[in-house]
């Protein structure tokens, strides 16, 4: 390096002459920082893409609860708003039955609905007591299983609400309030079940659709079929609800007996 602060390079090449080039220190330095500095705009525009992406996927996942709760509200307003309706009518069985679906202690509504139908039974109890004796219990068929009849299956997936059913000589009538509790659309069928009292089970012969759904949010669904061959109307128990997704996997079943359905 010479005296004046300049850094001589030489090279040679075959057949030709020697070169010399002179470089400033100052130069050299300055290229030395400026790529230094390319370096670390490099490094922090890394680390800013990286913490940029990491901050949207929190954003987009925010969104998407905020989406689920928004969904989950509105199914919430729909339930209301149905349950108002249902609480401007008269009818204490109606009022019981859905006090039932919200699990709130009904007794004063079953009370009243109890004593009008006790009221009303009245004169023909007095007339039959003498005559008719206690019946004696019925044995329940070979194969009888208890959970096969009032067990429950519920993958959280669908709810059933304000479930009502008739039986009498003119047949069955059924409805019921569905619900779907996933982000994603619904689809798939079910399937009606009468229990007699001794534990028998009688498939009921629906409609087509009537119990097949595919569904967003919400859909009120009706049946109306005969009574199945064998089954007396005073001899029904209740209705077991079976509804499978579209793969034909069980995602509810429930039975409600007809006492508490009417």
């Amino acid at each position: 390096m010479a005296s004046s602060g300049k850094i001589n390079v030489i090279w040679f090449r075959d057949q030709e002459p020697a070169r010399r080039l002179r470089l400033r220190v100052g130069w050299i330095r300055a290229f030395t920082y400026l790529l230094v500095l390319l370096l670390l705009i490099a490094a922090g525009g890394l680390f800013g893409a990286a913490e940029f992406w990491r901050r949207t996927q929190e954003v987009q996942s925010a969104k998407r609860d905020v989406e689920k709760r928004l969904s989950e509200t509105l199914l919430k307003l729909e339930r209301l708003q149905n349950i108002e309706k249902l609480l401007q009518t008269s009818d204490p069985t109606e009022l019981a039955q859905l006090l039932a679906g919200l699990g709130i202690d009904n007794s004063a509504a079953r009370n009243q609905a109890a004593q009008a139908a006790q009221a009303a039974q009245q004169p023909a109890k007095g007339k039959d007591q003498a005559k008719n004796s206690p019946a004696p219990a019925v044995e329940k068929p070979a194969g009888f299983d208890l959970a096969d009849i009032m067990g429950r299956v519920d993958l959280g997936q669908v709810a059933v609400e304000n479930f009502r059913s008739k039986a009498d000589a003119k047949g069955i009538q059924a409805g019921f309030d569905l619900s779907n509790l996933m982000p994603q659309p619904q689809a798939g069928g079910g399937q009606l079940l009468a229990i007699s009292r001794d534990g028998s089970v009688f498939p009921v012969q629906t409609g087509k659709d009537e119990l097949t759904f595919n569904i967003q949010r919400f859909k009120q669904v009706s049946v109306q079929a005969a009574l199945p061959q064998g089954l007396d109307p005073s001899q029904v128990f209740g209705f077991r609800l079976v509804l499978a997704n579209g793969t034909g996997k069980t995602i509810f079943s429930e039975t409600y007996p007809l006492a508490q359905t009417q």
